[in-house]
């Protein structure tokens, strides 16, 4: 019977959502104790509406129903009233009734591809995730559900309505970031944001709306648009045959917005590249993306574009972190069990950015699994690691918890040089999330971290440092149209070292940076292809810079008080992204920052027309609390636009300006933990840049390719650099160790990757030059004779190759090569004696370099077997770092040896580093 058939009802499912429509038709009807098939036969003959259901759902359900002129959906809700069931309609022309309000909204997993395509005794092999059955194969790229925004009973009279969409995973309930919902009649769409949130403005009507994610399957869907409204969809994981991988990537990002200079990852599309000492590094990995490099082997941040360190800001669900490493760069003080993607903005910033010339690193956290309790473990050759998560409210509230702890002792205590043996090093981070929706327009978020260093060199120098703060984020939706976003911040770093290689001199030190900050984020659609996003955020800095005291009897030094420095900082900001013409997006932004040194300081003056010394002070200004000592402001402008080529490819421009008020004070060219923040003051001047870029983008069809050219000019002003000798330590009178000047820096990125099949990666290349020139009144406020010279970090060519490929779903081999020219130094030209004391004459600064930096690394990695249904999943990962054994220099330095000056070169890590990890996770292999 067609009433009764269980198949026809299932496969009108790919249907889904099912819409309520309302035909046109009117009809009549005059039933007395009639059975619900006698109801359904009428209907059907009058409408020529075919219902669909199960008969002995109804039993002996008898309809009494007498009514003139009334429109079928009346008639069906009508009857319906009282019995538990409901309906749907798939078409003008078919209802389907069903037990349930929510009908499914995904393709039954029991479906196999033929029976999609009509054929009913065809056989197909399953493979088993989760607990359910996932087709081995690809499924049709169909309609597989309708989603309804607005109300179909109350159409809306304006030309536009509001659309928003939450987009969370089916399994854990996170929100899926980064995902992208096409429109496929217009080729426009949106990114979702870290809430999972994604809007746009369409006209009232029908759509097919396309939404993919890496690793997500790409879902088809009707999008039926009445009036402003909001919807819910989850996303389920890609179904991967055996005998093939893809990694679907933000290619349509690329094309379609005006990012540029932007790289966004995935941590799961990362878990297979080769890691040092077993632990992956989102720090590291970064250096493997174009424009983006390193002082060497162990050292603390990056650099961005030619750029120093300071001038890059690293936040973790928006919580500033101003120290990034653990064991002085060896490791990122980030463990990437909690860690969901993170993006780097190098190119044109958001407006919502400020506060640094470089970029901006913006990592986000997973918010938990609000379904299950489930925990991820590993260990590795110099620390373990534990992440529990689950849900606090089931699907309304998450939490999740990670740690991590060093054990490297035992590596110190076997290697054969005393200093090395005698010395302790350890390391740990802690980060909890806690995750709430109280209500459906609200969310919010609780997040806190902390990381601690202790390193101890033999008996000659003591390093102590932490990082620690919190955030709340709070999200809500006030209208379709508009999105709030409020987050406040208190993060704090400080240091504590001890200086005992010369007892008549050591000395102990401690520092203390604060950061508090509150940020109001707002995003409003008026129209189709139109967002306006705008807001305002204010910081508070204190700054303690300790005072160095004598350490030991022994010790002769004076006590020296660094002293306190406070600032505020603020901006408003506002931009609008705009799609003009089908081929065209334009993105305008302005911020207009502000900042003020504020007291109590007393600001030394110095004799005009004369270098700044303790022996050119001519009297001094006193500033009470939180009198303004200096005040700076000035505009951000933020442009941008995207011209398509296609669909596949696409040209933009942009421009870039930022200010940059709080710098770092550090002599040498490795980061050490003993460098000082140090806010903008009475004499040094904030920091500003400017960046001109433009870049090409193509997508290779059918192969899974994408490519990028992206060009820039960066000019910056008012830079700091150290004079000779410079000395933070025992000099209060920060202005009289720095020199500030110009730099210009150029390149070019190209970049190809691949993200589908079984090899896939990436590789770029990167041609750069990055100068400075600092050129005051007086030789001695000159650097270089006042004439150019190449930053510490210029690099003038950088290539990355990163491959990964899988064997099959549970074996995967990857390596990564990396070559970087040698970084700038200079050298001693001469030697010479004056009254028996030694003077060294130098050559031009930066005028050479250290030799090139050459390294490949290797690693494989195997998963637990496969079964759906078992307790854990472990994978081994055997890794190697530096597989040549090259000993790239990580600095030249000289020393005078009978009469001579001798040259030497220093690395780092010159041998293989083998390393053996384990990790185990609750579930199987495709549980988060």
């Amino acid at each position: 019977m067609r009433h009764s058939k269980l198949a026809i009802i299932l496969l009108l499912f790919i249907w889904n959502g099912l819409l309520s429509q309302e035909p046109a038709r009117k009809l009549s009807l005059d039933l007395s104790r009639a059975t619900f098939n006698e109801f359904v036969d009428q209907f059907e003959t009058r409408t020529g509406i075919r219902v669909y259901f199960r008969p002995d759902w109804f039993g002996e359900i008898r309809v009494d129903y007498r009514r003139d002129s009334v429109t079928p959906e009346e008639a069906i809700r009508e009857v319906l009233k009282g019995t538990g069931l409901h309906y749907g309609f798939v078409s003008s022309s078919a209802i389907v009734i069903l037990p349930e309000r929510r009908l499914n909204t995904s393709l039954p997993e029991i479906l196999s591809v033929e029976a999609l395509q009509g054929s009913s005794d065809a056989k197909r092999e399953y493979m088993g995730i989760n607990g359910s059955q996932y087709i081995q194969g690809t499924r049709p790229e169909q309609i597989t559900r309708t989603i309804t925004v607005g109300d179909p009973s109350s159409r809306t009279s304006r030309s536009v309505a509001r659309v928003k969409g939450k987009l969370v995973h089916v399994e854990t309930g996170e929100p899926v970031a980064g995902a992208t919902m096409v429109i496929l009649e217009s080729g426009k769409g949106g990114i979702s944001d870290q809430y999972g949130n994604v809007a746009m403005a369409l006209a009232p009507g029908r759509y097919s709306a396309q939404f993919s994610f890496i690793g997500m399957e790409k879902l088809n869907a009707a999008l039926e648009v009445y009036s402003d409204g909001e919807f819910k969809l989850e996303m389920r994981p890609a179904v991967i045959a055996l005998n093939e991988v893809q990694i679907l990537g933000e290619q349509y990002r690329d094309i379609s917005s005006t990012d540029i200079g932007v790289e966004r990852f995935s941590m799961k599309s990362l878990k297979q590249l080769p890691v040092f000492m077993g632990e992956r590094d989102v720090i590291k990995i970064s250096k493997l993306l174009p424009g983006i490099t390193s002082a060497g082997e162990a050292s603390t941040g990056v650099n961005v574009r030619g750029g120093n360190v300071d001038q890059n800001i690293f936040y973790i669900n928006r919580l500033p972190v101003y120290n990034t490493s653990h064991l002085f760069g060896f490791f990122s003080a980030f463990n990437s069990d909690i860690i969901r993607d993170f993006s780097v903005y190098k190119g044109n910033v958001p407006v919502n950015y400020g506060g640094r010339l470089s970029s901006v690193f913006n990592i986000l956290t997973r918010k938990g699994n609000n379904k299950i309790y489930t925990a991820h473990a590993g260990i590795s050759p110099v620390s373990a690691h534990l992440t529990f998560e689950g849900p606090l409210r089931k699907d309304h509230s998450s939490f999740i918890v990670s740690g991590r702890s060093s054990y490297s002792d035992w590596i110190l205590r076997r290697i054969d040089d005393p200093e090395i043996s005698n010395s302790d090093a350890f390391f740990y981070d802690v980060a909890a999330s806690m995750n709430f929706e109280p209500g459906e327009k609200n969310t919010l978020q609780l997040f806190y971290y902390q990381s601690f260093d202790d390193f101890r060199y033999a008996e000659l120098t003591d390093y102590e440092y932490a990082n620690r703060g919190g955030s709340l984020n709070w999200s809500r939706n006030i209208s379709p149209a508009l999105t709030s976003k409020v987050t406040a911040t208190a993060s704090a770093y400080r240091f504590r070292n001890a200086d005992k290689s010369e007892i008549s001199r050591a000395y102990s030190h401690e520092y203390l940076l604060n950061h508090n900050e509150v940020l109001a984020d707002f995003t409003w659609v008026p129209a189709i292809r139109h967002s306006v996003e705008f807001g305002s955020n204010l910081i508070y800095y204190r700054l303690d810079r300790g005072v160095v005291e004598p350490y030991g009897p022994s010790s002769i030094r004076k006590r020296l008080d660094l002293g306190f420095e406070h600032g505020v900082e603020g901006s408003f900001f506002i931009s609008d992204d705009m799609s003009l013409l089908s081929w065209l997006n334009l993105y305008g932004g302005f911020r207009y920052s502000y900042y003020s040194k504020l007291g109590p300081e007393t600001v030394m003056l110095y004799e005009s027309g004369k270098p700044k010394t303790e022996n050119t002070i001519v009297d001094s200004l006193s500033f009470g609390k939180f009198s303004p000592v200096r005040f700076n402001s000035g505009p951000e402008l933020r442009i941008a636009m995207n011209m398509k080529g296609g669909q596949n490819t696409s040209f933009k421009l942009a421009f870039n300006q930022m200010r940059q008020y709080l710098f770092m004070l550090s002599n040498t060219v490795t980061i050490s933990p003993t460098d000082q923040w140090k806010l903008s003051d009475y004499h040094i001047d904030p920091q500003t840049g400017y960046q001109f870029s433009a870049g090409a983008y193509h997508i290779f069809p059918g192969i899974g390719v994408s490519g990028s050219v992206e060009l820039y000019y960066k000019y910056s002003k008012d830079i700091v650099e150290y004079r000779d000798g410079a000395d933070f330590v025992n000099i209060p009178l920060t202005e009289t160790q720095v020199l500030q000047g110009s730099q210009n820096a150029y390149g070019a990125e190209l970049m190809l990757q691949k993200t589908s099949g079984r090899l896939n990666g990436w590789i770029n290349y990167t041609l750069s030059r990055s100068e400075m020139l600092v050129a005051g009144d007086t030789e001695s406020e000159s650097i270089n004779h006042g004439n150019p010279y190449p930053s510490n970090y210029d690099r003038p060519h950088v290539l990355n190759l990163v491959a990964n490929y899988h064997v099959n779903r549970r074996f995967s081999v990857a390596s990564n090569v990396v070559f970087m020219s040698g970084r700038p130094v200079t050298f001693p030209a001469s030697l010479y004696y004056i009254k028996e004391v030694a003077y060294i004459d130098y050559y031009a600064r930066n005028e050479f370099r250290v030799p090139d930096y050459f390294r490949v690394d290797l690693s494989l990695t195997v998963e637990g077997n496969l079964k759906a249904e078992k307790l854990m999943h472990s994978t081994w990962s055997f890794n190697v770092y530096n597989l040549l054994g090259r000993k790239n220099p990580q600095s030249i330095f000289f020393r005078s040896e009978d009469f001579f000056v001798r040259g030497y070169a220093f690395s780092v890590i010159g041998v293989p580093v083998f390393t053996l990890s384990w990790n185990v996770k609750l579930g199987n292999y495709e549980s988060n």
